[in-house]
């Protein structure tokens, strides 16, 4: 009968052609089963009859949103799937959910975790939030159906965010009977060889990769074996799928994870790749319209990091290479390269910060509390990460043509002054990063680390003062001074190539190797 749902049965029950008694979230045959319920459809059918009226609507060639006001109540976020005109001026028109919301009638678990994390998604403070302000995130409610795994991860994200924005203890932000259940899950999933490859067991890795650096201060550290995880995914997965904005965002914004893992486990980095880079440069231009402005200059910038860690571990090569007058030879080469790559960074992030001066998304301001003298305040964290990312990779890229220089027995005052201001742009941004809280905070850590070199005896203080405070909220971080400056000293001559990463931290505190 036109006008109502086709089928009120669960997806299951329709396959196997069987009746559903429709007791929500699971029915009988599938509780019977042991199997996930997919609750009732999404799919329903609408008549326009004229006592229907259109609030809005947008058409396009390949679909059209539809909102419609039925007694008095809205009806909002519609598909239209299929439109055709009846007998006497009747309409009748097939609509779906969109992907961007999860349905209104909550009948699974489901579907009442995508509810929760829609709302913090759309939460005041979301904006300001490192784990909200990741790409894939709107694109997850809808894929929580397809896979426990995926659920599990962002209910367990949820309960997160709830604890941190409630100000509990910091041993006790992430709830270990949800990491548990979603660790557990995501294993299940890389055991189900259907399920190993898909899009939402990259994401729900992705998510335990991201909770894990963010917010879990005190449990044992697990984001290296999340990180080989992701790493093992992606490689077997092979590039992202161009058609899926989800696969393309969670292939861009593991990358910086990826090139930690890189640095400190070696490894190809495949996004260089002919296969993967002819599928990833011109995802940037297809996800402009979808993503914030500010977020893309990090996306771009995110090319050169990919270089990174091959450099550093060539530089290592190039410095114990045996033979002396081949070894000049091939660091002056080195330095070349370099140099190239470092303009071209220049270029982006000079631009970016010039415009983003001159439009006020960027304010530089005294600050007569810190020996620096001046802050910068951001319009919104994508913007302070662009900035951040910027001042890392020119420090990057500059220590190493001053590690070759060392090498030549040659010496660049430009290049020592060019650094020391590439560090004070990082060093305006601490303020600024601090009034986000302890928890985002230390996603900036690594930046500073690699800043401290380029300060003086002043500033040097105050930078151990911050990373002391983070240190404090941090359990895995030891609480004296000299033992963070021997963990920043390490970490940062072993991201420039001149050290190797210390065993663990309790290592790199003591100075060992």
């Amino acid at each position: 009968m036109v006008g109502v749902p086709r089928s009120k049965r669960c997806e299951r029950c329709k396959r196997i052609k069987i009746k559903c008694d429709e007791t929500w979230p699971t029915c009988t045959p599938c509780l019977r089963a042991k199997t996930l319920c997919s609750g009732p459809p999404n799919l329903t059918k609408f008549i326009n009859n004229g006592r229907h009226t259109p609030v809005a609507e947008e058409s396009s060639e390949s679909e059209t949103m539809v909102h419609f006001v039925t007694s008095g109540k809205g009806v909002k976020n519609l598909k239209s799937i299929r439109h055709q005109g009846l007998p006497n001026g009747a309409q009748l028109g097939h609509f779906r959910l969109s992907a961007d919301e999860p349905r209104k009638n909550l009948t699974t678990v489901a579907d009442r975790v995508a509810a929760r994390f829609v709302g913090y998604l759309t939460h005041e403070r979301a904006a300001w939030d490192m784990l909200a302000s990741a790409g894939y995130n709107r694109h997850l409610p809808v894929r929580l159906s397809e896979s426990a795994a995926l659920r599990d991860s962002v209910a367990l994200v949820c309960s997160t965010w709830s604890n941190s924005r409630r100000n509990v203890p910091p041993d006790q932000i992430v709830d270990p009977n949800l990491y548990g259940k979603a660790l557990r899950s995501l294993q299940r999933s890389l055991e189900d060889q259907q399920l190993q490859l898909r899009c939402e067991t990259l994401a729900a890795a992705t998510l335990l990769e991201r909770v894990e650096l963010i917010f879990d201060t005190h449990r044992p550290y697990q984001r290296t074996r999340h990180s080989f995880g992701i790493s093992s995914l992606m490689s077997a997965r092979g590039p992202p799928n161009p058609n899926d904005e989800l696969d393309m965002h969670l292939a861009l914004e593991n990358h910086a994870s990826m090139i930690s893992h890189w640095l400190v486990h070696g490894g190809e980095n495949f996004y260089l790749t002919p296969t993967w880079a002819e599928v990833i440069q011109p995802m940037k231009s297809k996800l402009e319209k979808s993503v914030p402005a500010e977020r893309l200059p990090c996306y771009t910038l995110g090319y050169y990091y990919g270089f990174w860690p091959g450099l550093v571990h060539e530089f290592r090569r190039i410095t114990n290479h045996p033979n002396e007058s081949l070894k000049q030879e091939l660091a002056m080469n080195f330095r070349d390269r370099v140099a190239t790559l470092e303009s071209k960074v220049i270029d982006i992030g000079e631009s970016m910060i010039e415009r983003a001066l001159l439009t006020g998304r960027m304010l530089e301001q005294l600050d007569p509390e810190t020996p620096i003298g001046k802050k910068f305040c951001f319009e919104s964290i994508d913007l302070l990460s662009s900035v951040i990312s910027y001042g890392m990779i020119r420090t990057v890229f500059n220590r190493l043509q001053s590690q070759v220089n060392d090498l030549l027995g040659e010496l660049d005052f430009l290049l020592e002054a060019d650094h020391r201001n590439t560090c004070r742009l990082t060093w305006m941004c601490i303020p600024f990063i601090l009034g986000l809280g302890m928890a985002p905070s230390m996603m900036f850590a690594t930046s500073i680390f690699l800043a401290y070199e380029g300060a003086n005896e002043v500033e040097k203080e105050y930078l151990l003062d911050v990373i002391m405070k983070m240190a404090a909220y941090n359990g895995r971080y030891p609480e004296d001074r000299s033992a963070i400056e021997h963990i920043m000293s390490n970490t940062a001559k072993a991201l420039t190539g001149r050290d190797v990463f210390a065993p663990s931290i309790q290592a790199a505190a003591k100075g060992e190797e």
